[in-house]
């Protein structure tokens, strides 16, 4: 089961897969199943040219930190890591135990956002460790999305991987990357009002108003989340 999920799943996840584990596995593989659930995606500004001043194995190392800090953040708040995407990470909140009731949904979402707000205050942390070694002191985005997906394996007998596919994933990635270059903070956290309808008056947030995203033809409600009240 741990290896079909990626083995990125916190001990609390864990158990209640193990406990369901006859209801979810069919034939060595997690069958497709539509959820309702939060992505996160995570990057760090400018990665590229940082890691063109860095030798391979010095960046594999201070990487290694980061990743290591935003994994167990996500498995504090009890999500999924879903794959690493070079220098971010891209998890679930509400996967792969299919969620009920609007207040099962509205939780994953907190906890999405809840992460996402301890992310940044661990970055700083971590730079001001870094900036004594030397190491490069970095700014990150987050793109939060709550949303119906389909969450099942993917692949072949030789190699399966636990696939979360949908829209609201495509969403999640790109209010990540949504205006790169509009950042004031250690870490932007943005969320669509599809999100913000489950954690509404928990969080401070600035609304960025209707705004285009890559790929999408419908306009998309964007919030810039600030902090928790």
């Amino acid at each position: 089961m741990m290896r079909l999920l990626g083995q990125n799943a916190s001990p609390e996840i864990a158990e209640a897969l193990w406990k369901s584990r006859d209801r979810l596995i069919f034939d060595g593989k997690l069958p497709g199943q539509k959820l309702t659930a939060t992505i996160l995606f995570t990057d760090i500004r400018n990665f590229s040219t940082i890691s063109e001043q860095m030798p391979p194995e010095n960046l594999l190392e201070w990487l290694n930190e980061y990743l290591a800090m935003l994994t167990q953040t996500i498995h504090n708040h009890h999500g999924i890591i879903n794959k690493f995407t070079g220098d971010g990470i891209m998890a679930a909140f509400g996967v792969p135990m299919a969620r009920f009731s609007e207040n099962q949904i509205a939780r994953d979402a907190r906890a999405a956002v809840s992460c996402a707000l301890e992310m940044s205050e661990q970055l700083q942390k971590l730079n001001l460790v870094w900036q004594p070694r030397g190491l490069p002191v970095i700014q990150m985005r987050v793109g939060i999305f709550t949303g119906p997906i389909v969450a099942g394996s993917l692949g072949g007998r030789d190699r399966l991987e636990y696939g979360l596919l949908g829209d609201s994933v495509n969403i999640a990635s790109r209010l990540e990357s949504c205006q790169k270059e509009r950042q004031s903070s250690v870490c932007r956290i943005l969320i669509a009002y599809q999100t913000l309808q489950y954690v509404d008056h928990q969080f401070e947030v600035e609304s960025w108003g209707l705004m285009p995203l890559k790929g999408k033809q419908q306009m998309v409600d964007v919030y810039r989340v600030i902090r928790k009240l």
